[in-house]
């Protein structure tokens, strides 16, 4: 699965560089961790960075590197300055910096489990939800405590929730740790056609994608 984890988000972020390298400096990112830094007022693009290597690094997302220094593609070349905005960290598990790829596949494996047969818009939707649920305070404080939570999850209950990710999902699972919210802070979603619990339509609607309704 790492391997599979590592490969697409070389696909997704090399930008006309070797892949090779890129890659190992994945592994190495994911597997040996890289260190927290704290907020910076600027930062010298290293060769291999990416926008989203460089927002993971310090807790932003990419939308807002971009905001902050008015770029608005994907493409930064080693000796340019960004200026890094202060903002409080967007992770996977609260205390950490960056997602591990034990993350990542948790998080696509529920995607592709609540989100199968969605649009793709609907699958990064589900995995915003759920990193919106990690960020309040009202939810556990780990990403595996929020995808284990009782009665949270029907995935985890039936056993859907095991089954390997496939691409698709695993895209929509770093597009959402990246940032991308098609909900808008949504902490809720359901089917209308199959929601059982009275209390879900209770919770103010959002959106709807696909066949999910999503809530605050």
């Amino acid at each position: 699965m790492l391997k599979k984890v590592l490969r697409y988000m070389a696909e997704r972020f090399n930008f006309g560089r070797e892949k090779k390298g890129l890659v190992a400096g994945l592994a190495a990112f994911l597997v040996l961790g890289a260190p927290a830094f704290a907020a910076a007022q600027a930062y010298t693009v290293q060769p291999g960075d990416t926008l989203w290597f460089i927002s993971q690094r310090y807790g932003v997302t990419v939308e807002d590197l971009r905001r902050a220094n008015n770029i608005w593609t994907d493409l930064i070349y080693p000796g340019d300055v960004l200026t890094i905005p202060d903002r409080a960290p967007a992770l996977a598990s609260r205390g950490t910096p960056r997602p591990s790829s034990r993350e990542v596949q948790l998080l696509a494996q529920m995607i592709q489990a609540e989100a199968q047969g969605e649009p793709y818009e609907g699958k990064v939707a589900v995995g915003a939800v759920i990193l919106n649920r990690l960020r309040d305070p009202r939810f556990p404080n780990t990403l595996e405590g929020v995808l284990y939570e009782a009665d949270a999850f029907e995935p985890i209950m039936n056993g859907t929730f095991y089954q390997a990710p496939d691409e698709e999902s695993i895209r929509a699972a770093l597009d959402a740790l990246s940032g991308v919210d098609p909900t808008g802070g949504a902490l809720y979603f359901y089917n209308p056609a199959t929601a059982w619990s009275p209390w879900i339509y209770t919770r103010p609607v959002v959106t709807q994608i696909g066949h999910h309704v999503f809530a605050k």
